[in-house]
């Protein structure tokens, strides 16, 4: 690895960090209020966030293995390590969404009368907005290098337009108390999910059988 490469490698790591910090403070309130509220639509929001944690975490494991093999001369196969990593998000991915819909359904059916919404919800969404906005442009300069950050990159796009839902909803059942709105935004954010699972899972086998993935071409 020259130095050209390894100072961007670097850089990415940096902010690839700091992404991962702000995602876990986000994480963390979106689940306490979710579980306070009952609210499927913040609910969602964590479990796509637990699965980009994982995945930012993967590829900063991916990245520290590729730079010390690489140092220490040894054989490195970083697209055979990203292909697996961008296959357990993807997979993740589809089976987080898949609980969703199954969840959301369920509520419907038998819990929609014990909503808590209020104003934290409303704080927490607005919260989301922000955040996922920041961590996006902070990775837009490396979505084309990288696989795994061009997944998370298109997770961080879903979960803006994701997270504008989340506040849209929290706002009519502030308002208006259509606590429909929130169930409707789960399977909102859960179709999110699932449609940038797909292509995901995709390339990771494209990847893992030897092709450049579809992104990155």
């Amino acid at each position: 690895m020259n130095h050209p490469d390894l100072l961007h490698s670097q850089r990415m790591s940096q902010r690839l960090w700091l992404v991962l910090g702000l995602r876990f403070v986000l994480f963390l309130a979106e689940l306490g209020v979710g579980l306070w509220s009952q609210s499927l639509a913040l609910l969602a929001g964590s479990g796509h966030l637990f699965s980009d944690l994982l995945t930012l975490g993967l590829t900063l494991l991916a990245a520290y293995i590729a730079k010390h093999q690489a140092r220490t001369g040894k054989s490195v196969k970083a697209n055979q390590l990203e292909g697996w990593v961008a296959l357990v998000n993807g997979v993740s991915l589809m089976a987080i969404a898949l609980l969703l819909i199954y969840e959301t359904i369920d509520h419907l059916q038998h819990h929609s009368s014990e909503l808590n919404l209020g104003f934290p919800v409303l704080l927490v969404a607005a919260l989301g907005v922000v955040i996922n906005g920041i961590t996006t442009y902070l990775l837009h300069r490396d979505q084309h290098h990288s696989l795994n950050v061009r997944g998370i990159f298109l997770h961080q796009v879903a979960d803006v337009a994701g997270a504008i839902s989340i506040l849209l909803s929290a706002l009519v059942i502030y308002l208006f108390h259509w606590t429909w709105a929130d169930a409707a935004t789960s399977l909102f954010v859960a179709c999110l999910i699932m449609v940038n699972a797909l292509p995901l899972c995709r390339d990771s086998f494209r990847v893992l059988a030897g092709r450049p993935p579809k992104v990155l071409r």
